[in-house]
């Protein structure tokens, strides 16, 4: 019996290392070749959905063999794999998922599924499509389809709309907004029938059901490690993620000797009108009143990823590009991610931000016009990673466009408007009969044009006067403004963000110093200890609760909000269950510090503009927070196994109780791994949800989504490799929670650095590795060498 499941074990192993390097080997096939011969020499060959099939026989046969059913929450969430993977072969085999293409005036009951057609038993019908772009550029801003459900046989008719994020359902079949033609006089929509949704969604539920129950059954693997860690002799819980902050070269000077100096004295000159600039009030593309010192700093991060821009703050920024257009084109301030797109603009691989002026060719002609279409026309789900990094920096560059033209400084309320509508500057010049506001706003942009910097607080005054005189019925308090721009300069989050992460760093030093000398923690260190994780976590409230009060609402309605209020959470938790003990507390700080930080690394943009219509939805925020959040819990894994083999280092026959730290430890990662792992899961399948909902398909095969899924396998097989006696040991549990964290950092930056770039492979010119990850992974494993255990752990 225990040999059959030790044979089960290893199968399982054996079947999820298959499905792990065939996936990503997929990602390279699919970066170099399309995603078509991906899913046909991997995704969707005999062998790949064979190894599932497997897989789901093997993982009965041990739900049975284990009599795994007498532990509820373990059999929910272990059954809810069988019936995702039924579900999926259901769609899969007998779901039908095409395109129809319809004309203005016309109708259609065609899908289009390959080289085949498939008949609906209804019509749709086209009335109108609609398409709006961005002023001065030919990217769409959002597109929609009005139509006309025509089913004779029912006798029904009926007229609805169709566009990103809202599908129209009927009959079985569900029509997505995908693309359209370049004429924009029909529209091309993504139809899916899929008979195997209930079931999935079914599984989706128990999934996310058995993996939280999980968490809190006293039966489960999770409550005997807790129960395990309460016992110990040291305060340990969990430990940080540590971020090295790398210098990012600066690209000032090297502009010419003009715009050199310029740069410097708008840069010395202009803060304080830049100051009072940003105090004017605004009303942002979606209608909220802020004030304009708020979208400022939103622009500048969309533009650059940063909260300044060669030591200027976000309004002299704005002020100057506005001012000064034609310097401002020159200078690089757009930023690219992949080597591929900077290669197509004809700058150097390594270069971050790039010139306005780097998009046009001699002629003026924009260099990406091709590229921008035939991405825009692509199915997002079959959009790679060049695709999107292209249609970012094509939404970057309309917004510098915008910014040079006045488009977004909408500070000027149009009279006796009914819907109390602000507009930009060339918009009030013509419109506007106020002689006083038109001659302060021309002499304000002269001032910062000739940079006398010091003659313009009094027209900035005219206009502040002119707003509350005319748009007073939406003008927002004067209180609440000031304590918006007051928020935004102290950087609330982004402080507290550091002092946790050295807070929780120094606990953590005096905590590992306690363990190696084997002595308790002083009773005042923890009260004082304890003292100061209370402040922080006040202060944390008083920032959520100011942020509430800026918005008007609860704020987690977004990506940002959700990471600093799971940051909130795990601070919550320290405090008031893990204060007692000296490294759980410094482990709660540390990770509130990590989520924190991730959400000011340039990957989560300010919401500006309405580019990308399908990206607008709460399943998309909640996913991409679930899913960074297990990042976390996973570095905390990595960085525990980093300290474990340091601990095997400093083994002796004189320090034996360093051996009981160990093992303690060990506890300590597996439970971070759980949580980790529990959050990637019920993350991806969010996206899964989300995916399905917004264009039909719970899963594209996206490199970015493939290695996440890959990732699921890894931590999969670190988890369970206990189960293999023979195979395990707290040394090779400590590697494996090391090395697999790699596969994290595939998902999170190497699909957007490296491989990206990858296409440039079939031009002869490889993309290099960067130095530090040889020299990481040359640590690394020196520190497996010298850790390797010399003999076996006292009991």
């Amino acid at each position: 019996m225990f040999y059959k499941m030790v044979s089960s074990y290893k199968l399982m192993i054996g079947l999820f290392m298959i499905l792990a390097i065939g996936a990503s080997v997929g990602t390279f096939i699919e970066n170099d070749y399309g995603s078509a011969r991906a899913k046909e020499l991997v995704y969707n060959a005999w062998w790949y959905q064979l190894s599932f099939f497997i897989a789901s026989i093997n993982l009965i046969v041990v739900i049975d063999k284990t009599k795994m059913y007498r532990v509820k929450a373990r059999t929910l969430f272990h059954g809810a794999f069988i019936i995702i993977l039924f579900g999926a072969a259901v769609t899969h085999y007998f779901g039908l998922d095409g395109m129809m293409h319809i004309r203005e005036g016309e109708k259609s009951n065609i899908i289009k599924i390959g080289d085949e057609q498939v008949e609906t038993p209804f019509y749709i019908a086209l009335k109108d499509f609609t398409l709006t772009r961005y002023p001065g550029s030919r990217s769409p801003s959002e597109f929609s389809s009005d139509v006309t459900v025509i089913d004779e046989e029912n006798d029904k008719k009926f007229d609805a709309q169709i566009y990103m994020n809202n599908t129209l359902v009927y009959g079985g079949y569900k029509f997505f907004q995908t693309s359209y033609d370049d004429d924009e006089k029909g529209t091309k929509l993504s139809v899916n029938k899929d008979p195997g949704v209930e079931i999935t969604y079914i599984g989706y539920a128990l999934l996310f059901l058995g993996l939280i129950l999980n968490l809190f059954d006293k039966k489960s693997r999770f409550q005997y490690l807790i129960a395990k860690m309460r016992k110990m002799p040291i305060a340990s819980m969990l430990l940080p993620l540590l971020f090295i902050a790398l210098h990012t070269p600066s690209n000032a000077g090297g502009y010419g000797e003009y715009i050199d100096t310029y740069l410097e004295e708008h840069r010395e000159n202009s803060k304080v009108l830049s100051q009072a600039f940003g105090t004017l009030v605004v009303q942002g593309p979606v209608g909220r009143m802020k004030p304009l010192d708020t979208q400022n700093r939103e622009v500048l991060s969309k533009l650059t990823g940063r909260t300044s821009w060669e030591g200027m703050d976000a309004n002299q920024v704005v002020l100057g590009m506005f001012s000064r257009p034609e310097l401002w084109k020159k200078v690089n301030i757009i930023r690219i991610k992949t080597p591929r797109l900077r290669e197509k603009l004809g700058v150097d691989k390594y270069q971050k931000l790039v010139k306005f002026t780097d998009f046009f060719d001699n002629n003026g002609s924009y260099k990406l016009t091709a590229e921008v279409e035939r991405a825009n026309q692509l199915v997002p789900s079959k959009r790679g990673t060049f695709e999107r990094d292209l249609i970012q920096a094509d939404e970057r560059l309309n917004i510098a466009f915008m910014s040079y033209r006045g488009v977004l400084l909408t500070l000027f309320p149009l009279q006796n408007n009914e819907r109390n509508k602000w507009v930009d500057f060339k918009t009030m010049f013509a419109t506007s009969d106020n002689s006083k506001i038109k001659r302060s706003t021309s002499r304000l942009l002269d001032a910062a044009y000739n940079r006398q910097y010091d003659k313009g607080f009094s027209y900035i005054e005219d206009i502040s006067a002119y707003q509350k005189e005319f748009g007073k019925r939406v003008y927002p308090d004067e209180k609440k403004l000031e304590v918006e721009i007051w928020f935004n300069n102290i950087s609330l989050f982004f402080r507290l963000s550091m002092v946790y992460l050295i807070f929780g760093l120094v606990l953590l030093v005096y905590g590992i110093t306690s363990m190696f000398y084997n002595r308790l923690i002083s009773s005042k260190i923890k009260a004082l200890v304890s003292l100061l994780a209370f402040v922080l976590f006040a202060i944390h409230t008083f920032g959520i609760g100011l942020r509430w009060y800026i918005g008007g609402y609860a704020p987690i309605s977004n990506t940002y909000e959700t990471m600093v209020y799971i940051a909130y959470a795990s601070v919550l938790a320290g405090v008031v269950f893990l204060r007692k003990s000296t490294i759980a507390l410094s482990a709660s700080f540390m990770m509130a510090g990590i989520f924190i930080f991730a959400a000011y690394l340039g990957e989560i943009d300010p919401e500006i503009t309405n580019l990308v219509p399908v990206l607008k939805s709460y399943w998309l925020s909640v996913h991409v927070s679930v899913i960074t959040a297990s990042y976390g819990f996973f570095g905390v894994g990595a960085i525990l196994g980093l300290i474990t083999l340091i601990l095997f280092m400093l083994r002796s026959d004189t320090r034996k109780h360093i051996d009981t730290h160990i093992k303690n430890i060990r506890h300590i990662n597996e439970v971070a791994l759980t949580l980790g792992l529990t959050l990637l899961v019920i993350g991806n399948f969010l996206g899964g949800i989300w995916a399905n909902e917004s264009w039909g398909r719970y899963w594209g095969w996206d490199p970015k989504e493939t290695w996440a899924y890959i990732s699921i396998l890894v931590y999969v097989m670190v988890l369970h490799i206990r189960l293999i006696k023979s195979w395990y040991s707290v040394y090779l549990f400590s590697v494996l929670s090391v090395l697999s964290f790699f596969s994290i950092l595939m998902t999170y930056f190497g699909v957007n650095f490296y491989l990206a770039g990858m296409h440039s492979y079939a031009t002869g010119d490889p993309v290099p590795i960067p130095n530090w990850v040889y020299i990481i992974s040359g640590i690394v494993l020196l520190m497996m060498a010298l850790a390797y255990p010399r003999r076996k752990l006292n009991k």
